[in-house]
């Protein structure tokens, strides 16, 4: 039988060092775009 305690329940289990390490290269990305984005107007 199923009750609600198991239903709301939340394994937190910690990320795979594969999901980490994807993690950080999404976050590099958005960092190195909005640095281009952001230095985009101040060319001459």
């Amino acid at each position: 039988m199923t009750t609600l305690e198991d239903v709301t329940k939340k394994k937190t289990e910690p990320p795979s060092a594969e999901a980490a390490a994807a993690a950080e290269l999404v976050r590099l990305a958005k960092e190195q775009v909005l640095t281009t984005v952001a230095g985009a107007g101040n060319r001459s």
